[in-house]
């Protein structure tokens, strides 16, 4: 299915600014940069919009209509679940979407970019194994 190789490419450009973003935070100095990453971070927000629209738009509607409950019942614990992730990370990208905002709060910056870059993270990795799956079927 090209959906679901669209989704798994998006998957693997998200996790690659996330990586990024993580690279350039555990450099040491985040003064320097900090241009980079706020970049990154909306370069992220972006991807990630395009990737829930593609899930909302493909994925989502043919797993909620299939014919076996399970897999209904899986997809729309998934798309629950998604509404808090999107939420926390709409908060966390309007509070650093700039370098300013960053070195503001540098100590809660990395704390809370460590928590929602953890939490895509996890997402995508048990969206991988549990969910893209049952499209596989």
């Amino acid at each position: 299915m090209s959906n679901l190789n669209m989704l798994k490419r998006q998957h693997g450009e998200v996790l690659t600014i996330i990586n990024n973003i993580k690279n350039l935070m555990d450099n040491g100095n985040l003064d320097k940069n900090v241009n980079n990453i706020s970049f990154n971070i909306n370069i992220l927000a972006g991807k990630l919009k395009m990737h829930l629209i593609s899930e909302d738009k493909f994925l989502y509607p043919q797993l909620m209509n299939n014919d076996k409950e399970d897999i209904r019942d899986t997809a729309y614990n998934f798309y629950n679940e998604m509404g808090s992730v999107a939420d926390i990370l709409t908060s966390f990208v309007k509070k650093y979407n700039v370098p300013g905002k960053i070195l503001q709060s540098k100590e809660d910056f990395i704390t809370e970019s460590r928590k929602v870059l953890n939490l895509i993270q996890n997402r995508i990795n048990k969206e991988d194994k549990k969910l893209y799956p049952l499209l596989e079927y």
